[in-house]
């Protein structure tokens, strides 16, 4: 497309709760800004700040964006709603968690110019699902007859049209409509109606990514799922309206109850399968067909061994219990005492206790003793600690990996007895290292819950190999990644739910284990938030002396170790070559003893356990991750952006948090790069306060409190949407 050529699409948004995706949207709009009239985010009543991140967004990228607040609760509207605002020539829908290839819109634009007559361009698009090969879908097929090519959409014989990968001439839009009755099959009946009115050109180029999220759509398809079948049935029904033949609306209803069935079937959910299946069987297209006889087989032997053994599966057990009277009673289970909160799983665990507190009753139990004594009154909660000091009897799990936590026999009763006083609804197990506790708690939880900080299977995959012959051997029989994954996978099977800390971590966990259970993310957030300074510290930029880095996490966890290694002894002599009085300051929980011998070392500083960190904040110019190893997201690189700490990091630092190197960190992966950033930043005061200030913009619109609250609410309830 030339460079000349006018602005005349009207982008439309339709967001709720979408602070952690919206902003790569629209970044991926940019080389297209030169054809956008304008972006309408529809904010559907979200409770987050995707309002706030979309508009620091635009205002970043320089794009024509409007929020429009609305308070609709259901996509087909907010769409509807933003077609009759939109004042472009041309049309384009996409959906807040998407991501457009760079030319997306100027190609489908220039198909419509090019095209004569035709109001719709569709192009082809690539779904990205967890489990499987990204799958490219190709738009073809297409005839210039308009009936059949809806006959034809309708009977799936077409590739169904991905919102996002068509663009549509507005004034042939306007009379067509999103059902606003449905969440599921609404865009199926938009772009019927509009392909019964508009000719269609294609392009093999792809213009959209999407994900997929599987456990999501066959949530829809089962949480009711005789109210879907006659809702979309309803709806697909006033498309006779646009002339599309009724044989055509009954065949796809019944395909509807085809699928239906087949997702209550994977939920073991068989008389209800039994009654859809019936109903798509009556149809001629289906009645003979290979998927009705399969599903109806499995169908009936699953209602015949359900009843022969009584055993409902665990999904529709936790979907029928009765929540427990009065308020919400959370029991959060830690490793280690989440106080006072330094480094990693700690804040993690203290952050997820604050916002639980704050839907009802919360107490938190650590396995290991207190030795500081101090608890966690700023929570909210009671604190517990069911391990003593010097404890020597028998483990709980003597056969256990070297994943797994020491758990000593007189733990869990201790445990059970605090369960029997407290009573919770929902309890909420640390990871895999307490997973030997999963199959004894498991009567005790009306919900029960596995935060997965990482995924330590993959972890395990990632450590190097240790030359020591006795090392190797230690590995082999308690720490193979293979014996973990199978942990993972056992702890998996016992419980009703899994958090995960990003999006990233939920598609490895996928890719993994394919959990029969919900996977959820809640993110990590901004630790300390409420004590930071709400103004930016003043740190004395440029001055003689050279700066002081500063690396935090827990020095005894073996990706940090190596990472703060890599810092003392790689980057750090490239910096001194510039910067000959360049200090280290490291500090975290459990120093291990190579980080006893780096502090040995001129120059570098070493402050195990420390109460408070700010103080280090306040005396640090820039926070360095050079981390090669590890999983799940860094708090670090958080709490050092929300501090006014420029930020210097490794790709895998920041995995996850969807941060824009250049602006709001400096990223590389060698040393050379991270020293070269560090002595750029040094000297160039105003780049340095630049990246400081949309840092910290960043991270406090998309990582503050509010963040964390919205996913716990939605983690805590027993069921999800």
């Amino acid at each position: 497309m030339s460079n000349g050529q006018e602005a005349l699409v009207s982008v439309v948004i339709p967001a709720r709760n979408a602070a952690s995706t919206i902003a790569r949207l629209l970044r991926s709009l940019v080389p297209d800004r030169a054809v956008i009239l304008e972006i309408l985010v529809i904010d559907d009543g979200s409770v987050d700040a995707t309002a706030a991140v979309a508009i620091d967004a635009s205002e970043r990228c320089d794009l024509p964006l409007r929020v429009v607040p609305v308070a609709f609760g259901a996509a087909g509207t907010s769409r509807n709603f933003g077609m009759e605002q939109a004042g472009g020539k041309y049309l384009f829908f996409v959906d807040a968690d998407d991501e457009l290839f760079p030319g997306a819109l100027s190609l489908l634009s220039s198909k419509l110019l090019e095209t004569p007559g035709a109001g719709l361009a569709i192009g082809s698009c690539i779904r990205r699902t967890a489990n499987r090969p990204d799958k490219i879908k190709v738009p073809h097929g297409y005839t210039g007859g308009r009936t059949r090519n809806v006959i034809r959409y309708l009977a799936n014989e077409l590739w169904p049209i991905a919102m996002g990968s068509a663009m549509v001439v507005t004034s042939g839009a306007l009379a067509c409509r999103f059902p606003e009755t449905i969440s599921l099959d609404e865009d199926t009946c938009f772009w019927a109606a509009l392909l019964s009115k508009a000719s269609v050109v294609t392009t093999p180029e792809p213009v959209l990514l999407y994900q997929l999220d599987e456990a999501r759509m066959a949530k829809r398809y089962t949480s009711s799922p005789r109210t879907t079948l006659l809702g979309i049935a309803r709806e697909l029904r006033k498309l006779a309206r646009y002339g599309v033949p009724e044989s055509a609306l009954k065949q796809r209803t019944a395909w509807v109850a085809l699928r239906i069935a087949r997702h209550l079937i994977m939920e073991g959910r068989y008389s209800e399968a039994s009654r859809l299946l019936r109903f798509a069987g009556s149809h001629p297209r289906f009645c003979r067909s290979w998927k009705v006889f399969q599903y109806s087989l499995r169908s009936r032997f699953g209602e015949f061994f359900q009843f022969l053994f009584k055993n409902e599966p665990a999904s529709f057990r936790a979907r029928e219990r009765k929540p427990s009277p009065g308020e919400r009673r959370v029991l959060v289970i830690t490793v280690d005492p989440a106080a006072p909160p330094v480094s990693g799983a700690d804040l993690r665990n203290f952050r997820n206790a604050q916002s639980a507190a704050k839907l009802g009753s919360c107490r938190l139990v650590s396995i290991r003793p207190d030795e500081n004594g101090r608890g966690v009154p700023e929570t909210g909660c009671q604190s517990h600690s069911v391990g003593l000091s010097g404890e020597k009897s028998g483990a709980l799990n003597p056969l256990r990996c070297r994943m797994e936590a020491r758990i000593a026999r007189p733990v869990l009763p201790r445990l059970l007895k605090i369960i029997a006083e407290f009573q919770p609804d929902t309890i909420v197990v640390e990871g895999i290292p307490l997973a030997s506790l999963l199959k004894p708690l498991r009567p005790h939880a009306d919900l029960l819950v596995l935060d997965m900080h990482n995924i330590e299977s993959d972890l395990a995959g990632q450590r190097p190999k240790s030359r020591s012959r006795r090392k190797r051997l230690s590995t082999l029989l308690y720490g193979d990644a293979a014996r973990i994954r199978r942990l993972e996978r056992k702890a998996i099977r016992r419980v009703d739910r899994i958090w995960v800390c990003s999006e990233r971590e939920k598609e490895r966990l996928l890719e993994l284990h394919r959990p029969p259970v919900s996977v959820q993310v809640v993110p990590n957030v901004i630790p300390r938030a409420e004590s930071l300074r709400s103004d930016l510290p003043r740190h004395e930029i440029g001055r003689a002396a050279g700066p002081v880095i500063f690396f935090v996490g827990h020095l005894g966890y073996w990706p940090n170790v190596r990472a703060a290694e890599r810092l003392a002894g790689g980057i750090m002599p490239m910096v001194r070559e510039t910067f000959p009085t360049a200090s280290l300051l490291l500090a975290g929980r459990s120093p291990a003893p190579s980080m006893r011998d780096l502090a040995s070392n001129p120059g570098i500083e070493l402050h195990g356990n420390p109460a408070d960190l700010s103080v280090f904040y306040e005396r640090a110019d820039i926070a360095v991750i050079p981390l090669s190893e590890g999983g799940g997201t860094r708090i670090k690189v958080l709490e050092a952006m929300a501090s006014g700490l420029p930020v210097v990091a490794t790709p895998l630092a920041i995995e996850g948090l969807d941060l824009v190197d250049g602006e709001d960190v400096l990223v590389a992966e060698s040393d050379e790069g991270i020293a070269l950033h560090i002595i750029e930043l040094w000297r160039n005061v105003d780049a340095r306060s630049r990246q400081v200030s949309r840092a910290r913009k960043t991270v406090s619109l998309r990582y503050g409190s509010e963040a964390l609250d919205l996913p716990i609410s939605a983690g805590l309830t027993r069921t999800i949407d």
